[in-house]
């Protein structure tokens, strides 16, 4: 072979098709890195070596099963576009617009450390989000969504958060439907519940990251961003599918941004839900990881979303394994979090996750205070018989 993993993407498909698996394979490796030679006499030697190659078959039934495809990195700008060329090597050329097979699923990747050295990957992740909050190795961290999520003035939203920081919270965060309206603008919502915090660890001693929802256009996510550090903000949330996914990477890569990123998840159902088809979610995980993201929502059990022990795992393990040199992803738990379901999440995770339960929390009968005490009580109480990951 011309080419390895040392020298190329590495991409991992699920295919299932009428015809031969190896010949769909290898038609498409063709067609995702040159296309046909169509010039005049033999193919030149450059446009050999830029061809990609099969790396293997598995066939798991009658026409379906995995191929993994090489793309060599020699055809990329990896310096400047290392992302851009990844995205189009391996989603956007026609992989999922073929009529030679009936269902294609991106199932994994790998980037060769040549590649990978262009990615600025998480700055914060677990370690830096502990000390960040004075947690210690095993210290739970719990964080809470501001709920509602719209129809409230910035006063009402730093009064959400002063009582759950009262009640040992380690991290809010707006929800994705915060967007920033006319009543709640950015600038003045960040400011009073920043203030709200200063207040509560100059009574508790109790360290409160704050992540702010600056979702915008590209063009404009570094000044949104900005405005909130300005206004007091220690940490970011936008949402990768919005904003695109290149804004991770210029919040992360600014020299005057240096907070964690939670970077959203919300839309990556519509990306991969259908079986056997789109983007798995783990390869999401995996391009956050990369782009620097410091949080990502990697499932939970007993949810009311569609999170299957499957993907939790695979999830979980592009977020915290060593299959990159980039710091790992603190894990989010959430999507119905409470003290009824947070033991079966603390168990299977352990303790180097961040719960976050919003209604969990501010649906408590006794407010803010008591729910942050009920959902930590509860996930020790659970810790306390043994993990399981």
């Amino acid at each position: 072979m011309r080419h390895t993993p040392e020298d190329s993407v590495v991409a991992t498909y699920y295919i299932e098709t009428k015809g031969d698996l190896r010949r769909v394979a290898e038609d498409l490796v063709v067609l995702e890195t040159t296309a046909k030679w169509t010039g005049d006499g033999d193919p030149t030697p450059l446009y050999l070596e830029s061809v990609g190659e099969v790396l293997d078959v598995k066939p798991v039934g009658e026409g379906c099963g995995y191929v993994s495809l090489l793309y060599p990195i020699s055809n990329m700008d990896v310096e400047n576009s290392a992302f851009p060329c990844l995205w189009l090597s391996m989603i956007g050329g026609p992989t999922f617009a073929l009529a030679a097979y009936e269902k294609s699923r991106l199932v994994d990747f790998s980037v060769p450390p040549a590649m990978a050295e262009h990615f600025p990957g998480p700055a914060f992740g677990i370690e830096g989000t502990r000390k960040l909050v004075g947690a210690s190795a095993d210290e739970l961290m719990v964080g809470t969504i501001v709920k509602p999520t719209a129809g409230m003035t910035p006063q009402a939203v730093a009064d959400l958060a002063y009582q759950a920081a009262m009640g040992g919270i380690s991290f809010i965060k707006d929800d994705e439907k915060m967007m920033n309206p006319a009543y709640c603008p950015l600038g003045e919502r960040v400011r009073l519940v920043s203030q709200a915090l200063k207040d509560v660890e100059e009574k508790t001693g109790q360290k409160t990251l704050y992540a702010a929802h600056v979702t915008t256009t590209p063009d404009r996510i570094a000044d949104r961003a900005l405005e909130a550090l300005e206004n007091g903000a220690s940490a970011l949330m936008l949402n990768f599918f919005a904003a695109g996914f290149g804004s991770i990477e210029i919040l992360r890569r600014h020299q005057d941004i240096n907070v964690p990123i939670y970077a959203h998840c919300g839309g990556r159902e519509a990306f991969g839900r259908a079986v056997g088809q789109g983007v798995s979610p783990s390869v999401v995980v995996k391009m956050v990881r990369l782009l620097g993201g410091d949080y990502f929502r990697t499932g939970m059990y007993e949810s009311y979303l569609v999170d299957t022990e499957e993907d939790i795992r695979a999830m979980h393990e592009a977020a915290t394994g060593d299959w990159c040199d980039k710091n790992p992803i603190l894990p989010a738990v959430s999507g119905g979090l409470n003290p009824n379901t947070v033991g079966a999440n603390v168990k299977a995770m352990g303790r180097d996750i961040l719960l976050l339960a919003g209604t969990g929390i501010f649906g408590h009968p006794a407010g803010a205070r008591a729910g942050v005490q009920a959902l930590r009580e509860a996930a020790n109480i659970a810790l306390g018989e043994g993990s399981t990951f």
